[in-house]
């Protein structure tokens, strides 16, 4: 209860100088710890310009005459441990006091009524006066200077071996991509290739739904090692024993941190809050469809837009890129050689609206059996960042590793058909 308030309180304790945009009044804090911690929390910082315990004890202990200041040094202390906030979602947790104050209100006035104590039309007038109340902005609109140092200011691109990939896809922090395929063609093992890659530079966590936390390190290792999946677990020289025990060593000093089992959208976002506090974090949910939703009154279509938008929401509120793995449909394509559209994204519509850039693995091949790598058409089927097209690539199953053609260059989509018509023929 009063979850709000403690958000509000909670921002302040992490960041004092969000007091200048608190623009709620106290009397909006119905519960009696929260609505005391405002209040003072306030005129330390109007006084002092800072949130300091030890001042607290010292240069206010008239203030304490309801509330023990132990007691309330550990409530606050307690916000702080278990509540999870940004400081960009500042505003919107003061609108949820707001509303809390506007619900509360309006059962005490219609008590009133009930107890004849305010006519039918004191009532009226008195919720038209409630529903008027309303969170109203103290920040200042920009100025020249500020927009146009925005619209000119760099987006930071996250970066990887794939050049090509990352030039032309651009995925930037705070992009919500997507990474689509149908079951078997490599969408995993792309995700840990670039989980591999990004964790030179960022910090990771990787939702792993669908396989066991041995699997998915093996995998991990064989991406980093170039070494077969099969002789990860039984190495058949020492050169290989070695290089496993060594990439082993590199790997654990990465920020990259495993979330194996089943998740849902409440649990994923708690523990993205949680390790994107103070540094920017890039996330991997493998994959959407195996979120688990409680509310069994929906359809699974509906269950996944609201996932996908969620997940929009927390890659712009908090520090974190969110890359999402979802499926194609099987017989959704029906061009000559099956290349899939956006269109075949099998969970539901949301993909394509809320994904800011929509990649699709397409193996033209996919039951013939290779001796050496496979050939994977990379689709950049929507981009707001930059070209739609292809890029082709190789994939070896064995080791799961993905590299570049050298020779390739990024094709425009209108230039589709055009190529595959051109690899027919040769």
């Amino acid at each position: 209860m009063f979850d709000a308030e403690k958000n509000v309180i909670t921002s302040i304790l992490n960041y004092p100088d969000l007091i200048k945009n608190l623009v709620i009044p106290d009397n909006y804090f119905i519960d009696p710890m929260n609505n005391f911690a405002i209040k003072i929390l306030k005129k330390q910082y109007n006084e002092y310009a800072k949130i300091d315990f030890t001042l607290l004890n010292e240069f206010y202990k008239s203030d304490f005459t309801k509330i023990k200041f132990d007691t309330f040094i550990n409530y606050m202390l307690s916000l702080l441990d278990t509540n999870l906030i940004s400081k960009e979602n500042f505003m919107y947790y003061q609108d949820a006091v707001i509303h809390s104050y506007k619900e509360e209100q309006l059962k005490l006035l219609i008590n009133k009524f009930k107890n004849n104590q305010i006519t039918q039309e004191e009532l009226i007038e008195e919720i038209n006066e409630l529903q008027k109340i309303q969170l109203e902005s103290n920040n200042e609109n920009l100025n020249a200077e500020e927009i146009f140092q925005l619209i000119t200011s760099k987006n930071k691109i996250l970066k990887t071996r794939f050049e090509r990939f990352q030039s032309n896809a651009n995925i930037q922090e705070h992009d919500l991509p997507i990474i689509a395929a149908r079951p078997g063609i490599g969408k995993t093992a792309f995700m840990i290739n670039l989980l591999e890659d990004y964790s030179l530079n960022y910090k990771c966590l990787y939702f792993n739904l669908e396989m066991t936390e041995k699997q998915f390190f093996t995998r991990l290792i064989s991406v980093f090692t170039g070494i077969n999946i099969k002789d990860i677990s039984e190495p058949q020289t020492d050169y290989q024993k070695e290089s496993i025990k060594t990439s082993v060593k590199q790997i654990s000093l990465r920020k990259i941190k495993i979330v194996t089992g089943s998740q849902t959208i409440k649990s994923i976002k708690n523990q993205i809050i949680r390790e994107s506090r103070y540094e920017h974090l890039v996330v991997f949910i493998d994959y959407i469809g195996l979120i688990k939703n409680l509310d069994k009154n929906k359809s699974l279509y509906e269950k996944i837009t609201d996932f996908v938008k969620e997940l929009r929401q927390i890659s712009l509120d908090y520090n974190c890129t969110i890359f999402i793995a979802a499926q194609i449909n099987r017989g959704g394509a029906k061009t000559k050689n099956q290349q899939p559209q956006i269109s075949d994204l099998k969970e539901s519509g949301e993909l394509e609206q809320s994904g800011t850039t929509v990649i699709m693995l397409h193996n033209a091949s996919p039951f013939k059996i290779e001796e050496g790598p496979t050939p994977i058409k990379l689709i950049i089927g929507k981009n707001r960042n930059g070209p739609t097209g292809f890029i082709n690539m190789n994939y070896n199953k064995l080791n799961q590793r993905f590299d570049e053609i050298t020779k390739n260059k990024i094709v425009n989509n209108n230039d589709w058909r055009k190529n595959d018509e051109k690899e027919e023929k040769e």
